[in-house]
């Protein structure tokens, strides 16, 4: 089962799991420590046993791409605790995470930052890296460029785009 809610809606005990999961999987890694991050709008959470199998963040925000602006989705902490991994939830989570965004939202484009070794994990669920492109995001000490791999995943009705300049305007997700 998968549910969607709306992230300040959440109950404090479910944002607990939730900080308790992202702590678990990035709490080592500190380009993540060291930045301040979006907080989402939506998460969508996968149940398996009354545990949380796999979960999915959702930042909305107007993106500058080229010089024009776009609705775009930020996706991040798609997090599948350990003992979940393997299954196809993520991807699941992700399908209904596009639905969200593209069929009752109406968002243009979906975005994430991606490490190296997710890249064909996504790369698989129809997400496409964005090559040369310079992404830029905001931080309390001013407007920072992401140096890593920028994926993109059009609507339906939209053609792949491949962008020069990338600004988040605001927090990165």
């Amino acid at each position: 089962m998968i549910k969607i809610e709306k992230y300040s809606e959440l109950t404090p005990s479910a944002r607990n799991v939730l900080n308790q999961l992202i702590e678990e999987e990035f709490g080592h890694v500190a380009f993540v420590q060291e930045r301040v991050w979006a907080q989402p709008e939506w998460v969508l959470t996968m149940y398996e046993n009354g545990e949380v199998a796999t979960v999915c963040h959702v930042v909305l925000r107007e993106v500058s791409m080229d010089g024009k602006r776009y609705k775009v989705a930020g996706i991040n902490n798609v997090i599948t605790p350990k003992n979940n991994r393997g299954k196809g939830y993520a991807s699941q989570v992700l399908r209904e995470a596009e639905k969200l965004v593209f069929e009752e939202l109406g968002y243009a484009y979906a975005l994430l930052l991606c490490a190296d070794a997710l890249l064909p994990f996504y790369s698989r669920t129809g997400w496409y890296k964005v090559e040369d492109c310079a992404l830029y995001y905001h931080q309390p000490t001013g407007e920072e460029i992401y140096n890593s791999n920028v994926m993109l995943l059009p609507a339906n009705n939209l053609p792949p785009y491949n962008p020069k300049y990338i600004n988040l305007n605001g927090l990165p997700w």
